[in-house]
């Protein structure tokens, strides 16, 4: 990672096509194309603080050519690597930790599929952990996610203990983004959370949880009837 004269930051990009990589969490990649393990093996070689990436997610595209260039969305995460292992076969188990959000802001050059474009850092205001209202949404957002874990078992993405403990120890924002990147949504999705500050992206959160809670609300009638359908 470089700073240039804008005062910007300066990324290789790594663009995935179903994954949204969410600040003060970990995505763990399998990477198998050559343009990529090249990168990983030139972050390696830098310091600890520099292993920097930027994430970003690919937009669809059913209708493009191999000769039309992938169309990413402007905002991402910057992942840190933090753990890697070179694999016998010549693919890398990479494992990055997201710091910050940012919005791209220019592309600098580069040969695709790996091109450094410059950046410019979201920041999220410092939250207020005892604030009541976000102890509020806190609170919701574990006990309707545990509810959800608890009727659906092992077709919901996190175990009820799982959320309970995320809940427990970590800060607001982890625990919302760690919920946000584990739960079953689409990409597209996701990138819509990510796109919002912290306490939107809460509250969003906690509607996608409340509205399949409802939705199992409004169908435990007619279970009976479902046979042997994953409703039962």
């Amino acid at each position: 990672m470089s700073e240039p004269p804008s005062g910007g930051t300066r990324l290789p990009l790594f663009p995935l096509p179903d994954a949204v990589h969410f600040p003060r969490t970990h995505l763990r990649l399998l990477i198998e194309q050559p343009p990529y393990r090249r990168l990983v093996r030139e972050l390696v070689e830098l310091d600890e603080e520099s292993r920097r990436v930027g994430v970003v997610l690919l937009k669809p595209a059913p209708g493009r050519t191999a000769h039309q260039p992938p169309e990413i969305f402007p905002g991402g995460t910057a992942g840190r690597l933090v753990d890697v292992e070179f694999l016998p076969n010549g693919r890398i188990d990479a494992l990055l930790y997201g710091e910050f959000r940012f919005q791209v802001t220019g592309e600098v050059g580069g040969q695709e599929p790996v091109r450094p474009v410059e950046v410019r850092r979201v920041f999220d205001p410092p939250l207020n952990e005892e604030d009541a209202g976000l102890l509020t949404v806190r609170r919701a957002v574990v006990s309707v996610g545990v509810a959800l874990a608890e009727e659906l078992g092992e077709r919901f993405p996190m175990s009820g203990a799982e959320i309970e403990e995320i809940g427990g120890r970590c800060g607001f924002e982890e625990m919302i983004n760690r919920i946000a990147a584990d739960l079953d949504l689409p990409a597209v999705r996701k990138q819509h959370l990510l796109s919002e500050a912290v306490p939107e992206r809460a509250l969003s959160l906690l509607s996608i949880l409340r509205g399949r809670r409802q939705v199992i609300d409004l169908l435990r009638p007619y279970r009976h009837l479902a046979g042997g359908s994953d409703l039962n």
